[in-house]
C-alpha cells in the first residue's frame, strides 16, 4: 500500500465489515466521515426484538486501531455510534483525520 494517503477511502473498504454493511465515505477538507447506513449487526437485533448493541467502546478500539495502522498520525473519533446516537440506531458515523503535529 506504498504511497497511500492516510485519509484514501479505498482502505476503509478492506476491513471485514467494509463489504457487508451499506455505507459512504466522505472526504470533507482534511477528515474522511465513514458513515455506515445500515449495520447488519443492529439491524438483526432489531428484526429478532433485542436491545440494539452497545457497540460505541468496541468501534472507538477497532477503528482507531485500524486508523494508527494505516498511519500514527490518523486519528478517529466518534460522530454516531449506539448507545450515544446522533443518527439512526441502525448504523453509526466516524470521523477520521490527520493529526497536526
Amino acid at each position: 500500500m506504498s504511497g497511500l494517503h492516510p485519509l484514501d477511502v479505498q482502505a476503509l473498504h478492506y476491513r471485514f465489515y467494509g463489504n457487508l454493511n451499506e455505507h459512504e465515505c466522505i472526504h470533507e477538507g482534511n477528515r474522511l466521515v465513514y458513515r455506515n447506513h445500515d449495520c447488519r449487526v443492529q439491524t438483526a437485533r432489531s428484526r429478532k426484538g433485542l436491545p440494539y448493541h452497545p457497540c460505541k467502546s468496541v468501534g472507538i478500539y477497532e477503528y482507531s486501531g485500524f486508523a494508527a495502522t494505516i498511519d500514527d498520525r490518523l486519528k478517529c473519533r466518534c460522530l454516531s455510534c449506539y448507545p450515544d446516537c446522533t443518527e439512526s440506531h441502525d448504523g453509526c458515523a466516524w470521523e477520521f483525520y490527520l493529526e497536526e503535529e
